[in-house]
């Protein structure tokens, strides 16, 4: 009769203890990194954390022209991917929290095989995703030497890249090869890098819940062995090289 009421005590404390939050997610598939609602480094890592605390996570597909502005536009608890650096915009910026980062990513000018080496004032058409902020190539495309060409599709502006209809994209590498295997055409894009390329990272933000954000940290601490599996699993390039590169700088 005792356990009968310890069990019967737990299932009534489970509704005030368990929490759903809304994350807000890009609207493309930008496959490994994400590709909702389907299967993607980002979901595996997200869903990981929740069901370690027993959270809900629900995901909302928000368009990417929007990204700087779905705090205010909509009620979501979380934002994924979020860097502190993609500001412009951003009255409520300084309420924002971050989490660490949860993996290192390099933005690289992807070229043509045939076409390495060219100097950054050759680059007359710059390919990326709708909504991408290319901050490497801003100069240059506001003083009119380089065209930005967006597409909402990541196959469509690798496949033309692939066809020489764009001289460079502005991708994550492992983006780009996935779709290239789709498409048949591994090798056929490269990173130049005689162009200009960075190191950056993907973090969790959030206005209203910084509690959650520093589970979510040791979360990401305690499990390092998880994070690699998973940029095995989604063949994400490993960009050390890069990284020593500019601290040696």
């Amino acid at each position: 009769m005792k356990a009968i009421s310890i069990i019967f005590f737990l299932m009534l404390l489970l509704p005030l203890t368990a929490k759903e939050f809304t994350v807000g997610v890009q609207n493309t598939s930008f496959y490994p990194l994400y590709d909702f609602p389907n299967p993607s480094h980002t979901k595996d890592l997200l869903d990981a954390f929740a069901k370690s605390k027993g959270y809900t996570f629900t995901y909302i597909a928000l368009p990417v022209k929007r990204t700087n502005f779905w705090y205010k536009e909509n009620a979501i608890d979380f934002k994924y991917p979020d860097n502190k650096r993609w500001t412009n915009g951003r009255s409520y910026y300084p309420l924002l929290k971050f989490s660490l980062p949860t993996v290192e990513l390099l933005a690289a000018a992807i070229v043509p095989v045939e076409k390495l080496g060219r100097k950054r004032e050759e680059i007359k058409q710059l390919g990326t995703i709708f909504g991408f902020h290319p901050t490497l190539w801003l100069d240059l495309i506001e003083n009119g030497n380089t065209t930005l060409v967006e597409s909402p599709s990541t196959l469509n502006i690798v496949k033309q890249a692939a066809h020489g209809y764009v001289d460079a994209l502005n991708l994550e590498p492992a983006v780009v090869k996935h779709h290239l295997r789709l498409l048949n055409r591994e090798g056929a894009l490269v990173i130049d890098e005689s162009l200009p390329h960075e190191v950056y990272s993907y973090h969790l933000s959030t206005i209203h819940y910084p509690e959650v954000l520093k589970e979510f940290d040791q979360f990401l601490l305690n499990n390092q062995v998880l994070l690699e599996k998973l940029k095995k699993k989604y063949h994400i390039d490993d960009i050390s090289v890069y990284k020593e590169n500019e601290q040696g700088k």
